[in-house]
């Protein structure tokens, strides 16, 4: 059990298992040698006689802790541990009284009148003395248990989030990469002075997703940048079908921020905005800081006679929102707002945090 959390010498020996024993059984033999040695004042004699039944205590003390617990009570087999801790109560209660009648009485109480040694009251007797020696060891055993049971819920918990947060990350849609190659692919047929710009950007791109966010945090002017170069591949996919605004805004270079955070808006937006064309889409897009506050806002426009509404198709937006709340909890608002022609969405978000 670990008493002091750091380095020192002394820590280290507090910490140390066998000195936590000895002191245990120390203070045990003392404590009940000097309570009691003061009916008769004499410490000696009342020493010697914890001295000369502390070995069974041990046995009593670390067949339960080291046995019993980890056996059967700590595997949930509770009836079995009471039966067999009633035995072992039993057992050295026995023993104990088998102590007194042979060696205790005789050469420290003459005076006393031998019990016979397997006389009901004596043995219960004995068993309730005997069980103050195990209150603090299976206290201390049962609390230390309670606190690995829950390190490792805890631990469970964590890896089975970041999990979550990996695949949630990882679903900007696939489909993105598929229709950039398509447009390249095509570019370089038409030998557009286009295809190399393309060819750069989607490997930034690239790049920042396969590298630079495999970290819980990444610097605001990265996501922002890949961003731009998000927005940028798509201008070229989608060329005059879509007019697009870019806003940037406010002190970014001092803030971290979850990465592929701010892509699945972005990416939302374009596929929302160019379903079904029946006319010129638009989408404006303003990102801006704000003391420690992003401002996320993304709108566009809607097609006539959409098969689906933008909310209940995809599940970017469900997945970002559920990013949101385990990262930022409480440090995040996300407004969404759809009309007949126009589907906006506000997210303003705390970073908090200054690089």
């Amino acid at each position: 059990m670990q008493i002091i959390n750091n380095n020192t010498f002394i820590a280290n020996v507090l910490n140390r298992r066998w000195f936590q024993h000895i002191s245990y059984w120390v203070l045990f033999v003392m404590f009940f040698a000097l309570a009691w040695g003061t009916h008769d004042d004499n410490y000696v004699k009342t020493l010697s006689v914890e001295l000369i039944n502390l070995p069974i205590k041990i046995a009593l003390v670390y067949s339960v802790i080291y046995y019993l617990f980890p056996q059967f009570l700590f595997k949930g087999k509770v009836w079995v541990f009471i039966g067999l801790f009633l035995l072992l109560m039993l057992l050295a209660s026995v023993c104990q009284r088998i102590m007194d009648n042979l060696v205790i009485v005789d050469n420290f109480f003459p005076d006393w009148q031998k019990e016979p040694t397997l006389n009901i009251v004596q043995l219960v007797r004995g068993a309730v003395n005997i069980s103050s020696v195990l209150a603090i060891p299976m206290t201390v055993k049962i609390m230390e248990y309670l606190s690995s049971v829950q390190q490792r819920e805890q631990t469970l918990a964590k890896d089975k989030l970041e999990a979550e947060l990996v695949f949630l990350k990882n679903q900007v849609q696939p489909h993105f990469l598929f229709n950039t190659l398509n447009s390249l692919y095509s570019l370089i047929l038409k030998k557009s002075d286009k295809s190399l710009e393309v060819l750069l950007k989607l490997s930034d791109l690239l790049r920042y997703m396969l590298y630079e966010t495999n970290g819980p945090q990444v610097h605001l002017q990265k996501e922002i940048d890949s961003v731009i170069s998000y927005i940028d591949l798509e201008k070229v996919r989608y060329g005059k079908r879509v007019e697009v605004s870019l806003n940037i805004w406010g002190e970014k270079e001092n803030f971290s921020i979850a990465p592929m955070l701010i892509i699945p808006f972005i990416e939302n937006s374009f596929k929302h905005s160019t379903r079904d064309f029946n006319k010129a889409a638009w989408i404006t897009i303003e990102v801006g800081i704000k003391d420690v506050t992003l401002i996320l806002k993304t709108e566009n426009s809607l097609p006539q006679n959409p098969i689906d509404t933008p909310a209940a198709s995809g599940i970017g937006l469900k997945n970002v929102q559920r990013r949101l709340n385990i990262l930022y909890p409480k440090r995040h608002e996300l407004k969404i707002e759809s009309s007949e022609d126009s589907y906006l969405v506000i997210l303003k978000l705390k970073l908090g945090k200054r690089l």
